[in-house]
């Protein structure tokens, strides 16, 4: 069952969990090549006035909201969602809501009259549309998005073969056919829901345009969309990606909702300084105050997304300076002290063995093994392998370190641990190499081990000055403000302030137009039930 209300706490830290085991890669990092261009770089926004019936409707929706925020009627009568859902069918064509509306000018017919420009613009190299819009679908004896659109563009004189929609392909094989025609250019006008049109169809070789006739509920979807044209194997080396807008409905809205809810998922995904929650991605319902700004093309709606999204962006960056300051706070108490004593107990021990190592400095050879003394190299390997393959042999199942001798002062081990060094020479500290091919090259490693450890005096005293530089530098982060604190203070006292004045003017117009018994008090005729189906289904 598909949550419909899912919240995600701590992301950072989740999500860092998250990227460990997956390598997300998007579009715009592959850098994929043979991708066709979009015109203008973006989708085209196409605006479309509403029309007297769009209008008209509404203002009685306007009254539902405000009949479902005073509680004046039972969720099971109505509710946002569907009267949501009822918009957004609205603003495509007033017909879905109420059949014998006028339909002339409705987003429906601008876009009809688009598709149909450009089929004839393209007409020399045969270029395919791909209308896409998941409500209207054809319902026998109804009036639909999909019909009207095929039945005008035939009044117009396209062809009916080069008109399809993809629900027709009943079976995988009749889905691969029409998928071929609309390859080759023989259908140029195909018409089908994200799902049925979306994720897995290559029809791209000839797509010119990608018509979005509604703002679908998911942001996965306008992706899934686009991706059908934005493809390999594109004949056209620019293609348009089209938005069909009503003003005066809540469509900018809804289009403006997917794009922030598309910006999250791309931050979670990225792990580019995402938010420390992420509010559901899956629908969008509007409240009663939302719904009226929109519909009244409320200029503050606009204010408000513009304004969200600048907070939302301001709170993501300072939560990544709140964790950046949590680092540093553990890095200046914790990580770069204990790092300084490590360094100077190291440079400490190292000094002591090298004092060791000064007490044969300038003498001839000269190795214990296994109780013996060795003066020549030749036999001190044959009795080191011999030692070796001895204790190799013999040892327990969980026996891993044999002390064998001692060299210049340093007691001598053999490890047969898989994951640590074979040869180890133990001071002060320990140092280790592998054994050599034979007896005598090992050896020749042990003398060289003990040659080198002069060196690691000289790496503990670099990474002890680097290590107190990065110290120095954290403590003069920590404590920094946050940079955009007093922006992100006036951003959101001016969301609230609009968000106060969109509830405020709901809240006050309810008062004005209607009285206790829910009946207009202006004089003018209230919403009619049966005009209008407050319980009516939404199609979605």
């Amino acid at each position: 069952m598909r949550d419909r209300f899912v919240r995600f706490y701590n992301l950072p830290e989740l999500m860092a969990v998250f990227r460990e085991v997956a390598d997300i890669k998007t579009a715009d990092m592959l850098d994929i090549p043979g991708l066709p261009a979009v015109r203008t770089g973006k989708a085209e926004i196409v605006s479309v006035e509403a029309t007297p019936a769009q209008q008209a409707i509404m203002a009685d929706f306007i009254l539902r909201a405000e009949a479902i925020r005073t509680g004046r009627v039972k969720p099971e009568e109505d509710n946002m969602l569907k009267l949501t859902g009822e918009a957004r069918l609205m603003a495509i064509d007033p017909r879905l809501i109420r059949p014998d509306a006028d339909g002339t000018g409705s987003k429906l017919s601008v876009c009809i009259e688009d598709v149909y420009q450009v089929w004839k613009d393209t007409a020399a190299s045969a270029s395919t549309q791909l209308v896409f819009c998941d409500v209207g679908t054809p319902k026998a004896g109804k009036f639909n998005v999909y019909d009207e659109i095929r039945n005008v563009l035939l009044a117009k004189g396209v062809p009916e073969s080069e008109i399809a929609f993809v629900h027709d392909a009943t079976s995988e094989a009749q889905r691969q056919e029409l998928f071929e025609r609309t390859r080759q250019g023989k259908v140029r006008i195909l018409i089908g829901s994200t799902s049925k049109l979306g994720t897995g169809v290559n029809v791209q070789n000839k797509v010119i345009s990608i018509d979005h006739l509604d703002c679908p509920w998911k942001p996965s979807d306008i992706t899934q969309r686009n991706g059908r044209g934005v493809r390999q194997g594109n004949e056209n080396p620019e293609i348009m990606i089209k938005q069909f807008v009503a003003k005066g409905t809540f469509d900018a809205y809804l289009w403006q909702i997917q794009e922030q809810k598309l910006r999250y998922i791309t931050q979670i995904l990225t792990g580019k300084h995402i938010a420390r929650s992420c509010e559901d991605v899956d629908e969008t319902v509007l409240s009663a105050a939302q719904f009226k700004a929109a519909a009244t093309d409320n200029p503050m709606v606009a204010q408000k997304m513009e304004l969200e999204n600048r907070v939302t962006e301001l709170k993501i960056l300072r939560g990544a300076w709140s964790n950046e300051q949590l680092a540093l706070e553990h890095k200046v108490n914790l990580t770069y002290p204990s790092r300084i004593r490590e360094y100077e107990q190291k440079i400490e021990r190292v000094t002591q063995d090298i004092s060791l190592l000064g007490q044969t400095e300038g003498k001839d050879f000269s190795i214990v093994l296994d109780g013996k003394h060795y003066t020549e190299r030749p036999a001190a390997g044959e009795a080191f392998a011999l030692l070796y393959r001895m204790i190799s042999e013999g040892r327990g199942k969980d026996e891993y370190e044999f002390e064998i001798g001692s060299y210049r002062g340093f007691s001598l081990f053999v490890n047969f641990n898989p994951f640590e060094r074979d040869i180890i020479l133990r001071g002060a500290l320990l140092y280790g190499t592998d054994i050599g091919n034979s007896g005598q090259g090992t050896i020749t490693r042990i003398e060289n081990l003990a040659e080198r450890i002069p060196n690691y005096l000289e790496d503990a005293r670099r990474e002890l000055k680097e290590t107190q530089k990065q110290l120095a530098v954290a403590q003069q982060q920590v404590g920094q403000p946050f940079l955009y604190e007093e922006e992100l203070s006036e951003k959101v006292a001016q969301l609230t302030e609009i968000n106060t004045k969109l509830e405020f003017e709901s809240l006050q117009e309810s008062e004005v137009i209607l009285d206790e018994n829910g009946q207009r008090s202006d004089g003018e005729e209230d919403w009619d039930s049966e005009r209008v189906p407050a319980c009516a289904s939404a199609e979605v």
